[in-house]
């Protein structure tokens, strides 16, 4: 009696069609399986190895390039021996300074002369002698019905009664005034650089505009100033300082310069 051993898928597919393909897969199963095992425990070990390669390798190459390096010595030459015919002078010895100069009074002696040559001495006069004196003061009654003489100017400043200028208003600061040429400021640059932001109202995180309404003189002068509107006093306090040394060129009306009203924003605003 003879004994045939067979596996498990001959067994399985004694009566089957094993050239479907099932019977191949089935056989073949173990040893792709065993295949893939090994690949991926390799991979793993691979991947774990390469860092500690790596660091072992950068290691050696470190101490290798080590020992490459070498220790430069530089040598520093003596300096050159010492011309004693061309040696430098030595240095000045310093003079203590001269004794501070006492002021001195010079005598004049006195000069003789006869008593008719010699000058009347000055004296103070006393309370008697001057009451004695008329100060040259008379009550003089002018005459009330008399015409007032007015005279031309003497150069001095001084005008004609009828000529004499009379003090000019200024202008509405509310009122419209249509003007040639509009007062425009000469140094506002300067001026926006010397206003300071007040470090309360920084600190405050207060900013906004100020603005203001300025009136220009007829030369182009600062006068005077309204407030128009302002977020806080600090940041009004702060424009007001340099609002003086403002400077404009002079506004004009029918080819002449007029006093008139300008109005000028100052942005405070923290970025």
């Amino acid at each position: 009696m003879t004994t045939t051993t067979l596996d498990w898928d001959d067994k399985l597919f004694r009566h089957r069609n094993r050239e479907y393909g099932a019977y191949v897969l089935r056989k073949s199963y173990v040893k792709h399986t065993l295949r893939a095992l090994i690949i991926a425990v390799s991979a793993v070990a691979i991947g774990v190895a390469v860092p500690f390669v790596k660091a072992y390798i950068e290691a050696k190459l470190e101490s290798l390039r080590a020992k490459q390096k070498k220790q430069v010595i530089t040598e520093l030459m003596e300096p050159p021996p010492i011309d004693k015919k061309n040696e430098p002078p030595p240095p000045p010895i310093e003079q203590p300074p001269p004794p501070p100069q006492r002021a001195q009074i010079k005598f004049v002696p006195p000069q003789v002369v006869k008593e008719e040559e010699a000058k009347r001495e000055e004296t103070i006069a006393n309370i008697d002698t001057l009451m004695k004196v008329d100060p040259g003061t008379k009550d003089v009654q002018g005459d009330p019905n008399a015409i007032p003489e007015i005279t031309e100017g003497d150069g001095k400043g001084t005008q004609p009664a009828e000529v004499a200028e009379q003090k000019e208003e200024d202008p509405d600061p509310t009122a419209f005034v249509v003007v040639e040429k509009e007062p425009s400021p000469v140094n506002m640059d300067d001026i926006k650089k010397r206003i300071v932001y007040p470090p309360l109202a920084k600190e405050a995180n207060i900013q906004g505009k100020v603005i203001v309404r300025v009136l220009v003189s007829k030369d182009g002068k600062y006068e005077r100033h309204i407030v128009l509107r302002s977020p806080h006093k600090l940041l009004t306090e702060a424009v007001e300082k340099e609002l003086p040394n403002l400077q404009f060129t002079p506004g004009i009306q029918a080819g002449k310069p007029i006093k008139v009203w300008v109005t000028i924003p100052f942005d405070f605003s923290l970025k």
